[in-house]
């Protein structure tokens, strides 16, 4: 991870009040070991995040979009402060027509993480803890102190900024709860809140199409087979109501909460960390159905694999089964 431009600037604001006080950096902050740091944390925690959505901006252009864009297209210290500095104008005035949304510390950065540039805002906020102080030889002493907390997101953004400068789908990525006190943040960062479900399910069946490795079966202690994984995970979301939920099918069956959350960030996949299954597509887990005219065919991924169903040429599918030539020999006899 390459941090390229890092600022970081405050809203001091409570709860069932609307008066906001903003503290800014007068600049850039230099990247130094302990800013690394927290770069790295601020971003692991939110890529591990199941609230994520991806999604792009609106179409009607505000202060947000305007100067990132502007960023975007100028790449230097200068343009970026002002992104900062603008956008956080913007979003106090926000907080402020907000009776029970709070402030915290703005985190602005510019980073590149696996070969993709981002710029990110996360916010956190501080609290304060305990500590143990060593006084003396064999004796402790216990003091109060302030920390940020970097391990729970109050919200966050990143925007991968080569999709965007490329028009590609889903640049935008942010936190998002269903709290009223957060829509002050998706106003701010003008986030198309259109339902992707359908885009969603086709990436999940997509993502386990792909898979090389499958988990183990913890029953017999032996890798699932694909068609066997294929139905437990079916299953296993249906009996959930059909919400998906990464992080809990990760620790479902690869024991490791964070194994599809990393594997779709490696794989450059883009799906919410959490959504709604549309029944229809799901079902492609256990089975695939295409029809035209009174022609229906239903199939299995396993068929494709054994190569019982395959394309040919032009505008052929081609089956390989002897039990269903014998059955259609019999209908000419």
């Amino acid at each position: 991870m390459k941090i390229k431009r890092l600022t970081i600037h405050q809203i001091e604001k409570n709860q069932g009040v609307l008066e906001a006080h903003l503290t800014t950096s007068d600049g850039l902050i230099s990247v130094d070991e302990e800013v690394i740091f927290l770069s790295e944390r601020l971003n692991d925690t939110f890529r591990k995040d199941e609230k994520v959505i991806r999604t792009e901006f609106l179409e009607d252009e505000d202060l947000f979009q305007k100067s990132l864009k502007d960023f975007a297209s100028k790449k230097n210290d200068k343009s970026f402060y002002e992104f900062s500095k603008s956008s956080i104008l913007r979003v106090k005035k926000l907080l402020q027509s907000s009776n029970f949304a709070t402030g915290g510390y703005f985190v602005f950065i510019n980073y590149e993480y696996r070969k993709s540039e981002y710029v990110g805002v996360f916010i956190v906020r501080d609290s304060e803890e305990v500590i143990f102080n060593k006084k003396g030889q064999n004796t402790f002493v216990v003091n109060k102190t302030t920390v940020i907390n970097t391990d729970k997101l109050a919200m966050a953004v990143r925007v991968d900024i080569g999709r965007l400068s490329n028009k590609e789908d889903r640049y935008l990525q942010f936190t998002h709860k269903l709290a009223s006190t957060s829509n002050y943040f998706s106003d701010w960062i003008e986030a198309n809140l259109l339902d992707r479900s359908a885009d969603d399910t086709k990436a999940l069946i997509k993502l386990i199409d792909d898979l090389t490795e499958f988990p183990i079966d913890p029953e017999t202690g032996v890798e699932f087979d694909s068609e066997m994984f294929r139905e437990k995970v079916f299953n296993y979301i249906n009996s959930s109501g059909r919400v998906v939920r990464l992080r809990e099918l990760g620790k479902t069956f690869w024991d490791n909460s964070d194994f599809l959350t990393t594997y779709i960030d490696e794989h450059g996949i883009n799906m919410n960390h959490e959504f709604q299954a549309v029944n229809v597509i799901l079902s492609r887990l256990k089975k695939y159905e295409i029809k035209s005219g009174k022609i229906k065919l239903t199939f299995s991924r396993a068929d494709i694999e054994s190569g019982r169903v395959d394309i040919g040429n032009n505008n052929q599918i081609i089956i390989t089964n002897e039990t269903l030539r014998a059955k259609f020999d019999e209908l000419n006899d």
